[in-house]
């Protein structure tokens, strides 16, 4: 009998996608049956062309929410005799897996009105889940996705989950981390000193309580608790009590960089802050991410600590604690991602401080008794469940912008979903990208899309070196990817080059120059189709390894995913120091100024040892360890030193860059001069902010607030950027898109102003929405350069000017 074979690609495992073919396929009368594959799903139909047509269409529109079909295909086959009825049918084992891995999703309201229904046999349970949410990616051990080859394989199923589990009208059918208090995980509270397996009671005696409320009463006395959640650990206190969070400092010696903050509900975060519609969105979806937003004006008073109080209908609310996020204007909010989370906020009722656990510069701790170990000297208490982490993953963050919601970490609830590739990559090789040395992550790409990975952090750290070559094991074999063809960043250095070029063939490496795989990345951000024309990437960062050997991170390329060539720089100045000056940003000011034919007395307010100026001078002027370099995030770090911003050593990077544009936040009036840079003719036409530095000090000796200057500065730059495209744009006598692309262009000031700039002189203007601008996209930039190169037949080249 003939009848028809449909194969569906995408996101369609573990996200409830049979059940909704087998309810449309009832609701339609069909007979076949749903099963699950390396490559997706496959419906086999005994019926009529019009009804397979039928069908398709109504599976398009019930596709359930976590669900993202990417391709329907659809074959005529020669059937057996037809079944009676329709039916789900178990797994098929293939060789090539091409089927989406499910993202983590937070919990979603039909299993939170569950968890918080005294009625409701999981009431009060911290692993309340369905096929709609729950942990995906963090509990595979491998594909297809079924519970034996999920970190819930030990948990046996007690008969009325069983029942759940089976039956296709359930919300839980097939959902693998299916769990009830009597045959699921279970959570406890412990101190160091006794083990994991200590369950701690209530301080004052009171009856009824479970580990989470006990847990929520150590938070409100001002204890630290590390808490295991669904990709990790997170070290958690009171973000309203200044003592503890002050202590959370200076326990994980973390001085300065900003905690991001959890609150219980949408209400309790228009109460602090200040939510664009997007942004709340955002907190409220699947991947219930870190939304980066303003403050609010809420504060009050608190035993011991001194605020301004404000009464909103009779209720005073404790103010977010000044050391959360230190001198600046802007916090870090979640939402709660799971049912633990949930209750632990609503027992706490207080925002509470959530911030990755683990020792600096290592990764988030995963492990119980790891946790245990590497923590003691930084939690009082451990909040302890026994669902083992197979993957971690560390919260994604998003950043509220004028042109929309930018996201700077890909991670948790994100990855590794499937990004579309432009049109003309149908026929791409397979390609492993291994992105850069900071904020890595890692590509998979073939014809059927990129797997970016989940921010996996900076490699110099040993411990997240390893890691990342623990995660890039587990990818290879999850997908069972062998790549032909192998991506990393040109910069000799960078520890995720060497890894490539000490593990593969050298014919299967490509070389990419790092700020042509951030125009790469935007470009396929936006879909550009692979023989779209040149754009005009302007790449600001901290710095990359250039085509002539020299360090690069204020680049105008003229560029497509094949070839780029260097049309416009900024200024190079000296780096004295090298890696010294990255951390430290009056090396950098000392430079500019001598650049600029100054000196530091004239700026006597910085209190500069003379004898280490005079040294750093020395090694400026005869080149000792002093390379120059035109990065954009060097010259930040100059002016964020010589207004005092952040002038001695930076505690996390970009600190001088972020704390200078919380300064020019303050002031919210435009300022009517900018500070000048010149435009240098040249085979490479070099941006110059020489010119700028005598004003800008005048302005210092006049007394003009640094709140005025900091925005000048950042007016002065979008203004220089914006002239600098108009003037490339007729040289070079084209009207290309602009990318703006790079690091430095987190800075939302910066963003969004330069993009008004571009825009108001009729430049179409590109930038990041789905892929971070910074080195958590380089990979994918790499993994399409690489294959758009190999695609064509040649090699990356750099083209004529």
């Amino acid at each position: 009998m003939s009848g028809y074979r449909i194969r569906i690609r995408g996101v369609v495992q573990g996200v409830g996608f049979r059940p909704a073919v087998w309810r449309v396929a009832r609701v339609l009368s069909l007979k076949g049956h749903v099963l699950n594959d390396g490559e997706g799903v496959i419906v086999e139909l005994w019926c009529e062309a019009e009804h397979a047509r039928a069908f398709i269409n109504a599976i398009k529109q019930e596709c359930p929410p976590l669900a993202a079909i990417r391709s329907i295909e659809i074959d005529t086959v020669k059937l057996s005799h037809p079944p009676d009825s329709f039916s789900i049918v178990e797994s098929h084992e293939t060789p090539q897996i091409n089927a989406g891995i499910p993202a983590d999703a937070a919990v979603c309201q039909a299993c939170i009105d569950e968890t918080l229904d005294p009625g409701s046999r999981r009431y009060r349970y911290p692993f309340t889940n369905c096929t709609h949410c729950g942990p995906r990616l963090t509990i595979i051990s491998s594909l297809p996705y079924d519970r034996p080859k999920t970190s819930m394989a030990s948990f046996e199923l007690c008969q009325q989950c069983l029942n759940e589990y089976k039956n296709p009208e359930d919300r839980r059918f097939h959902a693998q981390p299916i769990a009830c208090p009597e045959c699921g995980p279970s959570v406890w509270l412990c101190g160091h000193t006794a083990g994991e397996t200590e369950v701690l009671c209530h301080p004052d005696g009171k009856d009824g309580c479970d580990a989470i409320e006990i847990a929520a009463y150590f938070l409100k006395q001002g204890k630290i608790v590390a808490v295991k959640g669904v990709g990790g650990f997170h070290l958690v206190c009171d973000a309203t009590n200044e003592t503890a969070v002050n202590c959370l400092r200076t326990r994980k010696r973390r001085p300065d960089k900003p905690f991001a903050v959890m609150m219980k509900d949408a209400e309790q975060v228009m109460t602090y802050c200040k939510p664009s519609q997007e942004g709340l969105l955002a907190l409220q979806s699947a991947p219930s991410p870190v939304v980066i937003m303003p403050r609010g004006r809420v504060t009050a008073s608190r035993a011991g600590v001194k605020y301004d109080s404000v009464e909103y209908s009779g209720i005073e609310f404790p103010a977010i604690a000044p050391s959360v996020a230190p001198k600046l204007h802007e916090l870090g909010i979640m939402l709660p991602p799971s049912p633990l989370h949930i209750l632990l906020c609503r027992y706490a009722d207080v925002p509470l401080v959530m911030t990755s656990a683990n020792l600096s510069g290592n990764p988030q701790c995963t492990d119980n008794l790891a946790a245990l170990e590497d923590l003691k000297d930084i939690a009082d208490y451990w909040l302890m469940h026994n669902r083992d982490i197979v993957v971690r993953a560390d919260d994604s963050v998003f950043r509220q912008t004028d042109s929309g919601l930018q996201l700077l970490r890909r991670a948790r609830g994100m990855a590794p979903s499937p990004i579309s590739l432009p049109k003309g990559f149908e026929s791409a090789p397979k390609v492993l990208a291994l992105g850069g040395e900071v904020k890595n992550a890692f590509c998979l790409l073939s014809e059927h899309g990129a797997i970016l990975s989940q921010y996996i952090g900076d490699l110099e750290s040993l411990n997240v070196l390893e890691d990342f070559e623990r995660m890039l094991e587990h990818y290879q074999t999850l997908y069972r990817f062998v790549p032909q063809c192998v991506a990393v960043d040109r910069h000799p250095e960078y520890l995720s080059t060497k890894y490539g070029k000490s593990t593969f063939d050298p014919a299967f490496i490509h070389e990419v120059q790092h700020h042509h795989a951030h125009v790469a990345a935007c470009m396929g951000d936006n879909q550009l189709p692979i023989d779209h024309d040149n754009v005009l990437g302007v790449v600001f960062d901290g710095l990359g390894f250039g085509e002539d050997g020299s360090l690069w991170g204020g680049e105008f390329l003229i560029a497509n995913y094949r070839s780029y060539t260097r049309v416009g720089a900024l200024r190079p100045a000296a780096l004295p120091g090298a890696t010294q000056a990255i951390v430290q940003p009056w090396r950098n000011l000392i430079a500019r100024l001598h650049q600029a034919s100054l000196e530091h007395h004239d700026f006597p307010h910085l209190h500069l040892d003379n004898r280490a100026v005079d040294t750093l001078l020395a090694m400026i002027e005869t080149g000792v360890n002093s390379p120059q370099c035109s990065s954009a995030g060097r010259l930040f770090d100059a002016v964020s030193a010589a207004l005092c911003v952040c002038i001695g050593t930076q505690t996390y990077e970009g600190q001088a860059a972020i704390k200078l544009e919380a300064l020019a936040t303050l002031s919210d009036i435009g300022c009517a001069e900018s500070y000048p840079f010149d435009i240098v003719p040249g085979d490479t036409v070099t941006l110059d902010p020489a010119p700028m530095w005598p004003m800008l000090l005048n302005d210092i000796q006049q007394g003009v607030a640094s709140t005025v200057i900091a925005r000048k500065f950042h007016q002065s730059l979008a203004e220089a950027i914006s002239q600098m495209v108009m003037h490339l744009s007729q040289t070079l006598c084209v009207s290309p898109k602009v990318v703006l692309t790079g690091g430095v262009f987190q800075n939302r000031l910066l963003l969004d102003l330069t993009t008004k700039k571009l825009s108001n002189c009729g430049i179409e203007v590109l930038i990041h929405r789905h892929i971070p601008a910074n080195d958590g996209g380089l990979a994918f930039g790499q993994a399409l350069v690489t294959a758009a190169v190999s695609l064509s037949g040649n090699t990356q080249s750099v083209l004529e000017p």
